[in-house]
């Protein structure tokens, strides 16, 4: 199962060939995966599940997490099916009328004794385990009611009086009741306000309480901190959710808040181009993976607002690039559904609060099937923003102070490269690979941590017999200075950083990659160090890729070379003691074995003396070309501020090979340090 771009459309989509009738095509094409589980048309939209582990319901869940399998199922896949129907009201899928279909499910739902009722906040209460005040329904009421209002003449305005009523009052339950103090508060704003424009009174306060907080998160640079964390529930939810909200209820009734919210989203699409690479395609990051393309959507949204600022052209482009990275591509299906996964079934990046159907809510970005069709949005032609001016030996980057990001797209390579930071996870939690790394490519999905040794684009600390290999839980910010990002992470942070070991973060980009200056500054010894480069999956065909080794006059490197052009090369200087690679599995989210290399350097005893700064070069290429020194070694020389040459004090100052030259000095950079 997979998508095509039939007749496609190169003349108004130069890089895509995406239209209006292409996106509704697509709608069409996941409603027929979504109904292949069907057994009738009573049967509510809940996929056959492969997996059990992980996601919900399980035999150690609440009672309430099989209404909410169910409701997920019913209200995510209405988001697909909503702009399908405001467009195609007949649409028949698989025999079926989605009208009817949605009509029945959405009604029965809320009707008590129907057997696919889904039990509202009260019924839910009293079977809810100890300590469950929330609910996963109030999410799912926030999709019901964006669908509702974007298929109104279809569904909505069909039901007679008494059928609205009942709906409304089962919204209305899980507007007024408790949420999560979060991006949740969203959905209250949403159910209230379908509720407020449909004419029912509600609790006005309540409405200013949740908004308010909503603009309490905000962080700059257009993100907003979602709880402790900064991650893509920025763009997929505060984004789209917002927008909304301005229009069905904040423009009119609190111009103060939606000004907010229109300038904030205005300040994202200003800055957030430089998370998507030269195919549009989106980087894996963060929780919630599995809801994919859902992170383009606020260059969908946008056009929502009072007076966007966002290019129609490059945001259709980069909804369309992102949709097709993800649909056109078998793998990404099971029984007809988005894996759990970002490619294939990927358990390690899926999270406990996520269903076999969570994964619909890709259809965020279906939003931009309520504007016309002479809208912008539509009729603008294709173009790639920044991407048509980097050039190949070329970088352009972006810097966000608010989330603590550093984008770089590459022009060697026409990936994007981001660096984020402001991250802080208790040892070992599940959380720490989605967030703690030193990069994340768009190219090179993150790999799970085996806690084995070395990993993928992070540090491991190997302190001697006994002691499992230490990963950083702690990344703090410093800021960019002369085009150099300052960071620092902490291994086995719980609550106090004395006497922690710890390193000093510096990296900058270049055509093809990025240049590490990192400083380790670890108390005690003896230890071993390893830093791992992306990992490199085994071809398709499952034969490993070649590892070739290469030297100058001062660096080392180690090349993996894949079928179809795939190469990715670790660089090393002073400080690093050797070189290695390693074969792992069960870790690449392309569900394939896969290549790291790594750098190794030790100490044998505490307090030795030596170098402290290890310096690399991380670098990709996208076809089979040999490596020139200047591609290869980008560095033409290192001078250090201390008498011996070991960075211990003072900047070191790098010779580049494309003529700039790059100081890294770690002074003061503990006085600026931001979580």
């Amino acid at each position: 199962m997979k998508f095509v771009v039939k007749n496609p459309d190169f003349l108004a989509s130069p890089y895509t060939g995406m239209t209006r009738e292409h996106w509704l095509s697509a709608c069409e094409f996941l409603l027929e995966g979504i109904f292949s589980n069907l057994s009738s048309e009573e049967d509510l939209p809940v996929s056959r599940r492969v997996e059990f582990e992980v996601s919900y319901p399980r035999k150690d869940t609440s009672p309430a997490k099989d209404y909410a399998e169910k409701f997920e199922g019913l209200a995510r896949s209405f988001l697909i099916a909503a702009p399908l129907l405001r467009n195609r009201p007949r649409s028949r899928v698989k025999g079926i009328s989605v009208a009817e279909y949605y009509k029945n499910m959405i009604l029965w739902a809320v009707t008590e004794g129907h057997k696919n009722y889904l039990k509202n906040w009260k019924d839910l209460l009293s079977i809810a385990v100890e300590g469950e005040t929330t609910f996963q329904h109030t999410c799912e009421c926030a999709s019901l009611v964006i669908g509702l209002d974007q298929c109104r003449e279809v569904i909505w305005e069909t039901y007679t009086e008494e059928e609205q009523k009942k709906i409304a009052e089962y919204l209305m339950g899980f507007g007024v009741e408790k949420t999560e103090s979060h991006n949740w508060r969203l959905f209250n704003m949403l159910i209230l306000g379908f509720l407020w424009k449909e004419g029912y009174d509600i609790d006005t306060g309540l409405m200013r309480d949740h908004s308010q907080a909503i603009l309490t998160y905000y962080a700059g640079d257009g993100w907003y901190r979602d709880g402790h964390r900064f991650d893509y529930y920025t763009p997929w939810a505060f984004q789209v959710y917002g927008p909304v909200w301005n229009q069905w209820y904040g423009y009119e009734n609190e111009p103060e808040i939606a000004a907010k919210i229109e300038e904030y989203a205005n300040a994202m699409t200003d800055v957030f181009s430089s998370m998507f690479d030269s195919q549009g395609h989106v980087t894996l990051w963060g929780r919630s993976g599995i809801y994919r393309n859902a992170a383009a959507s606020p260059y969908a949204s946008a056009f929502l607002l009072n007076h966007p600022k966002a290019d129609p052209g490059y945001a259709r482009w980069v909804n369309s690039g992102a949709l097709l990275q993800f649909i056109t591509r078998e793998d990404v299906f099971v029984n007809g559904v988005p894996a759990l996964g970002f490619y294939g079934q990927f358990l390690p990046m899926v999270q406990g609060y996520s269903c076999a159907e969570s994964p619909y809510w890709i259809a965020n970005p279906m939003v931009a099937l309520t504007y016309p069709e002479d809208h912008p949005f539509w009729t603008a032609r294709e173009n790639r923003g920044d991407w048509d001016h980097v050039g190949k030996n070329g970088f352009v980057e972006t810097v966000m102070d608010g989330p603590g990001i550093a984008a770089a797209r590459l022009g060697a390579n026409g990936a994007c490269e981001f660096r984020a930071a402001k991250g802080l996870f208790g040892p070992g939690n599940e959380y720490v690979p989605y967030y703690v790394r030193l990069g994340f490519h768009s190219h090179y999905p993150w790999e799970a941590f085996d806690y084995g040794g070395a990993e993928a684009m992070q540090y491991s600390l190997s302190m001697g017999e006994g002691k499992s290999p230490a990963v950083p839980n702690v990344i703090l910010y410093g800021g960019v200075k002369s085009g150099v990002l300052y960071r620092k992470e902490y291994f086995d942070f719980r609550f106090s950083f004395q006497a922690l070991p710890c390193v000093d973060l510096a990296d900058f980009p270049v055509a093809g990659g990025m240049v590490r200056v990192d400083k380790f500054r670890i108390p005690t010894g003896p230890f071993t160090l390893t830093m791992g480069a992306y990992g490199f999956p085994v071809n398709e065909d499952g034969t490993e890729p070649v590892v070739e080794y290469r030297e100058d006059n001062k660096g080392s490197a180690v090349i993996l070379k894949g079928k179809g052009g795939r190469q990715m090369a670790l660089v090393t200087w002073g400080g690093w003691q050797s070189l290695k690679v390693k074969r792992r599995t069960g870790v690449n989210p392309f569900g394939r074995p896969s290549i790291l290399a790594y750098g190794t350097l030790s100490r044998s005893r505490c307090y030795e003396y030596g170098p402290y700064v290890a310096v690399s070069a991380i670098l990709t290429k996208e076809d089979d070309s040999p490596w020139t020194d200047e591609e290869l070694f980008p560095i033409e020389s290192i001078s250090y501020g201390d008498r011996d040459g070991y960075g211990a004090y003072g900047p070191v100052t790098l010779a580049m090979k494309d003529g700039r030259t790059m100081v890294v000095d770690y002074d003061g950079l503990e006085g600026h340090l931001m979580l």
